[in-house]
């Protein structure tokens, strides 16, 4: 073997020795250390050899460790050349902490609605501490010479259900005991019900004392909502003061007598309500009647009282109505309130 090389080169390198002319430098460990031969940084070749270990002496990096490839040869600028970058383990933990932070954060939320909406449904059953002084009402002062109006007759009745109402389909329940008798209705009255109406009556009653022998009474409840709207408040007092203006005798055409008009009176039942006495045109005969119209929300009611000279010879103007006929019209009034909305 040559002392130049494995190769038997020649003694003089055709393309220069190592002193920096070009030429290749020979194998071997390099001169001064490095691995790239020379002064370290000069750009040689490293020599072939054993992979270099970490921190090995003309690394790439000192104090890194370097990737070599089979053979000893290392990768620049290769794939895998370096391992690839790691996350900080710290910042995985700060993650956790706020996805924990936050799911806290959202219990608590949901546990104060809940004590919320808890707190909110049991208002109802607070009781309320008033003043534990008792208050002395004020006393009822009328000045003189004030004019005092007289409050309506009446017990102020109300129906059992809310409005709105519909007829009701047993009329004659508002015949109580106490009507039967301050009517003298001792038969079964006939009733008669549809969607807008619906009535009790009794037509041959007997008559209260005073009057001529023969003589016979008349009893009827009607109950009526407005054909154009039943549910219409409006629609029910426009036909209640329709209904009064005909019984008073105002108008073309009805069979009350606008000179027989006696009592007309307001009372204090339902909405509206008004009490008449007047005469009626009954088959030519001018005969006496008591009538009560009430309306509460949008249905009317019409009650009727009659008396009739009969078959035996009776004059109509022997007729009269009892004293006490406003008392039993006004708790007939109640009675047929009494049904309505049941």
């Amino acid at each position: 073997m040559s002392e130049n090389g494995p190769y038997n080169q020649p003694p003089h390198n055709p393309y220069g020795g190592g002193d920096g002319t070009g030429g290749q430098p020979p194998y071997g460990p390099p001169p001064g250390g490095g691995p790239y031969g020379g002064d370290p940084g000069t750009g040689g070749q490293p020599g072939y050899g054993a992979p270099m270990g970490p921190g090995a002496p003309g690394g790439p990096y000192p104090g890194h460790e370097q990737q070599m490839y089979a053979g000893g040869q290392p990768g620049y600028g290769q794939p895998g050349a370096y391992p690839p970058p790691q996350q900080p383990k710290n910042g995985s933990k700060a993650g956790l902490w706020f996805v924990i932070a936050g799911s806290v954060v959202i219990v608590v939320l949901v546990i104060a609605v809940v004590v919320m909406l808890a707190t909110n449904g049991n208002r109802g059953g607070d009781v309320a501490v008033g003043d534990p002084t008792p208050s002395t009402p004020a006393e009822e002062t009328t000045e003189p010479g004030g004019d005092e109006t007289e409050a309506p007759a009446g017990g102020g009745t109300t129906p059992s259900g809310e409005p709105p109402y519909a007829v009701p389909t047993e009329p004659c329940d508002a015949f109580t005991e106490q009507v039967r008798a301050d009517f003298h209705i001792e038969d079964e009255p006939s009733k008669s019900v549809q969607n807008e109406t619906s009535y009790c009556d009794l037509i041959m009653a007997g008559a209260p004392e005073g009057n001529p022998d023969g003589a016979y009474g008349s009893f009827s409840i009607e109950y009526s909502v407005p054909y154009s709207a039943a549910d219409s408040v409006d629609a029910a007092s426009s036909d209640y003061h329709d209904e009064l203006s005909y019984v008073r005798g105002e108008g073309s055409y009805t069979l009350y007598f606008a000179d027989g008009l006696k009592d007309d009176k307001e009372v204090d039942l339902g909405d509206e309500a008004q009490y008449i006495t007047t005469e009626y045109d009954f088959v030519g005969s001018r005969i006496p009647v008591s009538i009560l119209l009430i309306r509460t929300a949008n249905l009317n009611i019409l009650i009727e009282y009659q008396l009739h000279e009969g078959y035996e010879g009776g004059e109509a103007e022997d007729l009269k109505l009892p004293d006490n006929t406003e008392e039993i019209m006004l708790g007939a009034g109640e009675a047929a309130l009494s049904i309505v909305g049941q």
